[in-house]
């Protein structure tokens, strides 16, 4: 009888186990193809085949912006002045330009008068009277480049600004008790410490941007340099830094204020930056700038350089010697940095007659250095046109005074260094013999 019991069991088992393996068959079995009973959703929702996900082309990239673009677009440019620019012959220089090989125009917005051309709707414009006609037709005007696919740059001048002066004499250079200090032109300047100066620039340059300006370009970005300086007084600065921290601090708050703005920035500064190591006590250094903007642009003019210059008795007959040592300089200074550098140079007539020969040898020049553009200042806008209709020289790849150039800068370094490490050593000399003796301990 126990072997019949026993027998049943191990039956009971088999059946039990093969029934689950029949089971895991069906798990295992491919779906039918049959899926008229599978719900749309489903379907949708069912992976594709690994060699159907392999074929799909990958996401395009996100389209660059206009800024992005025009990082890399090599800028030559003509100034233009906000008087011009309102006026028929700024339609005669912008034909020239486009059948040259310039390709930009710098356009004053808001000059060295503090007045601003064009119909601004910053509401302190209306409140100062620094509106004044000039650009009749701002969006025509931005119209006609685009069409001509010429780079428009928008010069705004900051600290040097007679009119906010007068306007706001709270904001104002003084002169002593409650004069307003004047330079050697009789030109009222702002306090460049200021924030509400830095904030009426700024909106500008927010609106020119919008209008369709290319890009902001700030000049006089600095403190005054001729007149009666000890007079001076700031309504803000105290003289607690100097004066390079507050420029630098400038445009530091440019940055930061442009950087939601689709163009790019760029600042003048002067020529002798690429060389000089202080701030000229004007608060300009090349380096204080090249972090904060896309572009620097020093005024390397042959003529405004002093009679002995680089051992010339008249520099600007030299163009070609001054602007590339002056470039070379300032492309080494900006190594490292975000700003490109982009010159101006000299279409006029300032110690010496310039002709076309010497516009050439300047753009040569700095394409030796290898800057990255270049604008040609003549501040009543009247051009050696031959000088641009012509293929512009390309660079030489080997200069002929770079050896001489960057020998003469490692050795002005080299010499930088050691004053450091002499005047280190003076002030830990001091501080030695300066530092109180020890009592020695009692036994």
């Amino acid at each position: 009888m126990k072997n019949v019991v026993a027998l049943a069991v191990r039956t009971a088992m088999l059946i039990a186990i093969c029934s689950g393996l029949v089971s895991c068959q069906d798990e295992l079995k491919p779906a039918s193809n049959n899926t008229s009973s599978i719900p749309a959703a489903s379907k949708a929702a069912s992976p594709e085949p690994p060699a159907q996900q392999a074929q799909q082309a990958p996401p395009a990239p996100p389209a660059p912006s206009k800024r992005q673009q025009l990082l890399n677009t090599e800028v030559r440019a003509l100034y233009i002045t906000s008087w011009t620019a309102g006026i028929d012959r700024f339609k005669q220089l912008i034909d020239m330009v486009s059948h040259s090989y310039l390709n930009a125009v710098v356009i004053d917005i808001k000059d060295s008068s503090g007045k601003v051309g064009y119909d601004s709707k910053v509401p302190m414009v209306a409140q100062t009277g620094a509106y004044q006609r000039r650009i009749r037709d701002l969006d025509g005007v931005l119209k006609l480049c685009r069409d001509k696919k010429i780079y428009t740059i928008a010069r705004i001048a900051v600290f040097q600004d007679p009119n906010l002066a007068k306007a706001r004499p709270d904001l104002a250079v003084g002169g002593g008790g409650k004069m307003i200090w004047r330079d050697r032109k009789g030109l009222a300047w702002v306090d460049p410490a200021s924030k509400v100066v830095w904030e009426y620039n700024l909106a500008i340059a927010k609106e020119a941007a919008a209008k369709g300006f290319d890009e902001v370009q700030f000049d006089y970005v600095r403190f005054p340099t001729d007149g009666k300086l000890k007079t001076m007084t700031y309504p803000v600065y105290k003289r607690d830094v100097p004066k390079h921290e507050i420029i630098r601090r400038f445009f530091q708050y440019v940055d930061q204020q442009m950087k939601s703005v689709d163009a790019m920035t760029s600042a003048d500064i002067f020529g002798l930056t690429t060389m000089v190591d202080d701030d000229m006590n004007i608060g300009q250094r090349i380096q204080d700038v090249a972090d904060y903007v896309d572009f620097v642009c020093p005024m390397i003019y042959p003529s405004h350089y002093p009679h002995g210059h680089l051992g010339l008795k008249n520099p600007a007959e030299h163009p070609y010697r001054v602007i590339y040592d002056a470039s070379l300089r300032g492309m080494k200074r900006l190594e490292g940095k975000r700003a490109r550098m982009r010159p101006w140079l000299q279409d006029f007539k300032l110690g010496a007659a310039y002709d076309k020969k010497m516009i050439i040898d300047q753009i040569q020049a700095a394409r030796d250095a290898k800057v990255f553009g270049f604008s040609m200042w003549n501040a009543r806008n009247v051009y050696t046109n031959a000088a641009y209709l012509e293929k512009l020289p390309e660079a030489n790849p080997t200069p002929p005074l770079r050896a001489q150039v960057l020998e003469d800068i490692r050795r002005r370094e080299a010499a930088l260094l050691a004053m450091q490490n002499r005047s280190t050593v003076i002030r830990q000399e001091k501080t030695s013999i300066h530092r109180p003796r020890r009592k020695s301990k009692e036994s």
